[in-house]
C-alpha cells in the first residue's frame, strides 16, 4: 500500500446535511475522533451527522462524549457493523525533533500538509477550546489558514519508515495567532495527541475495551455524573437521560434489554434524588 492510500484509508469528513463541517477519523472502526469545536456550527448536539470517507462511502454518526476542556469528541458510527470500513490507523506518543505529515484535504483544497514537531509533549491552553496535551509543529506549505484542516490526522513520520510504520500520533486543533497582529498568519500549528484523548474518553479504558473483547454490548458513554451529590433542589435531567436511551436503542446502539436496564437504573436515581430512596424495593 502506498504512503497516500495508507494515510488517507480512514480520515473523515464530517457533514450535517450539505453544511461541511470539518473533518475527523476513525481511530476504531466505529468511532471517530475530532476536535469539538469542529462541531460547533452543527444544529445540534444530537443531530445526525454525515461522515464521507476517502473511498466514497458516507455513513451516519452521531455524537456520543465531548470533553470540553480539552476540546475533544467522539462521534459514534451507526451501524458500523453494517458498513465495509477500514481498520483502525496505528497510533503512537507524541515526540519531538520528527517529521510530520497529514494527507487530509478540506473540500476544494489540493493542499496537503507536512513539516516537522518542534516541541512534544506540551501542555497547549487555547484561549477559546480549553486546554489539551499535545505538540506543537511547524507547517512547510504557505498556507496562511489552516481552520479547514481541524480534527484531521497526524502522522509522525519516522526516519527511514516505510508507509506501514507512520502511525497518527495527535488530532490537529488550531494554529498560533501571530504576536504582530493577532491574526493567523502563522505556520505553528497545535495538535492534542491521540494518547491524551485515549485518556479523557472512557470508552478507551481498560475495563471497557475488556468488554468489548469479551463480546458484551457496548454502551456508548452517558452523562457525566456531578462531583458531589445533590439533593435540593434535583439535578438529575431524567427526561433527557430517558430521550438519550431512546434515541440510543433507535440507533441500534444498545440492546432493548440494555435500554430496559437504563430506564430502571434512571427511575432508582431519580427516586434516590428526590425522596432519598425512601420508597425501597
Amino acid at each position: 500500500m502506498s504512503a497516500e492510500s495508507y494515510a488517507d484509508a480512514y480520515w473523515v469528513r464530517i457533514h450535517e446535511g450539505e453544511l461541511h463541517l470539518g473533518a475527523g477519523f476513525l481511530v476504531t472502526r466505529g468511532f471517530v475522533l475530532t476536535a469539538l469545536h469542529v462541531l460547533s456550527a452543527a444544529s445540534g448536539d444530537d443531530v445526525r451527522l454525515d461522515l464521507h470517507l476517502p473511498d466514497g462511502q458516507r455513513v451516519p454518526g452521531r455524537l456520543c462524549d465531548r470533553i470540553e476542556d480539552s476540546d475533544l469528541a467522539l462521534i459514534a458510527v451507526l451501524d458500523a457493523h453494517a458498513y465495509d470500513l477500514p481498520l483502525a490507523p496505528p497510533t503512537d506518543r507524541p515526540r519531538p525533533d520528527v517529521a510530520w505529515l497529514g494527507n487530509y484535504r478540506p473540500p476544494d483544497t489540493k493542499t496537503a500538509l507536512s513539516g516537522q514537531v518542534t516541541h512534544a509533549p506540551i501542555t497547549h491552553r487555547s484561549d477559546a477550546h480549553g486546554e489539551f496535551t499535545g505538540l506543537q509543529m511547524t507547517v512547510a506549505q504557505l498556507v496562511h489558514d489552516f481552520a479547514g484542516y481541524s480534527g484531521s490526522p497526524v502522522h509522525a513520520v519516522p526516519a527511514d519508515a516505510g508507509p506501514d510504520e507512520r502511525p497518527v500520533v495527535g488530532i490537529l486543533m488550531e494554529q498560533e495567532l501571530s504576536r504582530a497582529d493577532g491574526s493567523r498568519d502563522t505556520n505553528v500549528v497545535f495538535a492534542a495527541s491521540v494518547q491524551h484523548a485515549a485518556e479523557r474518553f472512557p470508552y478507551f479504558d481498560v475495563g471497557h475495551l475488556r468488554d468489548v473483547v469479551a463480546g458484551k454490548p457496548a454502551v456508548l458513554p452517558g452523562p457525566r455524573p456531578p462531583a458531589e451529590p445533590r439533593r435540593d433542589p434535583p439535578t438529575l435531567d431524567v427526561e433527557g437521560y430517558l430521550r438519550r436511551i431512546r434515541q440510543l436503542l433507535d440507533d441500534g446502539l444498545i440492546t432493548p434489554d440494555d435500554a430496559a436496564r437504563s430506564r430502571d437504573r434512571a427511575l432508582r436515581a431519580l427516586d434516590d434524588e428526590l425522596l432519598g430512596g425512601a420508597s425501597g424495593d
